[in-house]
């Protein structure tokens, strides 16, 4: 195609995408759909049976925590309008959020270099070392080895899913249509997706992962799991088995 023959079409603007991201999350809402209502339930443990034995003491963990749920929240938000590839980048952080609170919890002498990271360059450069994802979920390796496997699988698959803008990432969600009548090639960028679009599917059963990943690191922060919580993370486990087990593919 000869240069200067690129034409670019942003569709509706702004009013257009809220007005379609709200149709889908309105129909979502009313729908009996399983993921909808496991979500649901996962949102209700977090906000009272999660904290039922009492909140952490060291406000740092009540915030890295408090702040895993908002993003949850905002992730969920996102899966809800159908654009998915955006449901990622708020998942994997808020992944993060709960495993810092995690490693904070088994080493509380990290507090310090977590909230000093911004005072130097040296500062900055140890919060780095000593804040990895690897290094903060690893307490969950042996708490819960599922959870744990669970937790390392969606945070690196996120990757390619829209949590960084690589070719599969960003290529997964572009069409082409060479079969028009002019000479162009039709390359079109989806962002939105219907309430029942696979797309659509995917951002809400990555809500379902994430969400028992950030539970279960919450959870356990700093202790080993009782009877009552090993119960509960199997009853989330067992519901987000059987919300996603039609789109789970043959074994």
């Amino acid at each position: 195609m000869a240069e200067g023959n690129v034409r670019v079409n942003l569709g509706g603007g702004l009013a257009a995408y809220l007005a379609a991201a709200d149709e889908t999350t309105a129909k979502l809402l009313a729908s009996d759909d399983p993921l909808v209502a496991t979500l649901r339930e996962y949102d209700l443990h977090f906000r009272t049976r999660l904290w039922s034995a009492g909140a952490p003491d060291a406000m740092a963990l009540i915030i890295l925590f408090m702040n895993a749920y908002q993003l949850f929240l905002a992730g969920v938000r996102t899966a809800l309008s159908g654009h998915t590839v955006a449901v990622f980048p708020l998942l994997r952080t808020a992944l993060e959020s709960a495993a810092y609170g995690g490693l904070i919890a088994a080493k509380p002498e990290l507090t310090t270099v977590w909230t000093d990271r911004h005072r130097d360059d040296a500062a900055r450069n140890a919060c780095r070392k000593a804040f990895t994802f690897a290094k903060a979920i690893a307490p969950l390796k042996n708490r819960a080895p599922d959870i744990h496997e669970l937790a390392i699988l969606a945070y690196d698959s996120a990757i390619d899913f829209g949590a960084h803008p690589n070719i599969k990432g960003v290529f997964g969600h572009v069409s082409l249509d060479e079969d028009r009548p002019d000479e162009f090639i039709a390359v079109t960028h989806t962002s939105l997706y219907s309430a029942r679009h696979i797309e659509t599917v995917r951002g809400l059963c990555a809500c379902l992962d994430f969400g028992l990943a950030i539970i279960g690191a919450i959870a356990l922060a700093g202790i080993s799991p009782t009877e009552q919580v090993a119960g509960e993370l199997q009853a989330l486990n067992d519901a987000k088995n059987a919300a996603t087990e039609p789109y789970s593919a043959p074994r």
